[in-house]
């Protein structure tokens, strides 16, 4: 495929770069590296799960019709199709309602993924470098008891910055963190206020929730110190809500 204007349409922890004159977009891991060493089984089940949803007809951005994962130069790249959007965002009350529609056709998905996968792994990897004591002491808490809670298929990074708006209405992106999981783990992201959770066609267990945004936290913690982000208030927000389940 020749590309002519390659341009970059997003960068964070991934790069996503519009493949012009195509109606491709390449996905490469990059500062997401650092947390996730080995981006590759990342990114083959991102493509996988985002075929079978395609395939359902499930409100996605679906994969390339050759969408690898690719290896160019030592990289591994994924291919997704470029769909039309605008910097809008879904109201929170429509995010809770495409979310029960999404872990519905999620929930026939029988091919094997790991628990949990996106926090489990990013705690693991701060573990591993700092003897930061919040991160260890909430880590010694939390990961046992995520690894009790119930298992189903999940978005894995739920959350309405993964929800295109297009012209043939939302569609949901960044698939790389699916796994399995407590429904609420989908509910748990920091920016989804009550409309969102109330609009939710399931039936949620609040304490779990709570747990699950502990856990949430406990991952952009351990993001934060991997990173060597200097954001001091983020991070005295982070600790103090931790603190708060040793501390009363």
């Amino acid at each position: 495929m020749h590309v002519g204007d390659p341009e970059v349409i997003a960068e964070g922890y991934s790069v996503r770069v519009r493949l012009h004159p195509h109606p491709v977009v390449s996905r490469v891991v990059t500062a997401g590296q650092d947390l996730r060493p080995r981006p590759r089984p990342w990114l083959e089940r991102e493509v996988a799960v985002g075929r079978f949803l395609a395939s359902r007809h499930a409100h996605v951005v679906a994969p390339w019709i050759d969408p690898g994962p690719h290896t160019v130069d030592g990289i591994d790249v994924s291919l997704w199709e470029w769909v039309e959007h605008t910097p809008s965002t879904v109201s929170g009350s429509d995010f809770g309602v495409m979310l029960g529609g999404l872990h519905a056709i999620l929930a026939t998905y029988e091919a094997p993924l790991p628990t949990l996968v996106g926090p489990l792994t990013d705690i693991a990897t701060a573990l591993e470098r700092f003897d930061d004591p919040v991160l260890h002491r909430a880590a010694a808490e939390l990961v046992p008891l995520a690894l009790t809670w119930p298992l189903r298929p999940l978005h894995g990074d739920a959350h309405t910055g993964n929800v295109l708006v297009t012209p043939a209405g939302p569609r949901w992106t960044d698939f790389e963190d699916v796994c399995v999981g407590p429904v609420e783990w989908d509910l748990a992201s920091l920016t989804l206020a009550d409309d969102a959770i109330n609009a939710y066609p399931g039936t949620l267990d609040q304490g779990r929730l709570e747990d699950c945004r502990d856990l949430r936290r406990l991952q952009i913690l351990s993001g934060l110190l991997v990173g060597g982000f200097t954001e001091p208030a983020l991070r005295d927000s982070l600790v103090a809500k931790l603190q708060r389940r040793w501390r009363g």
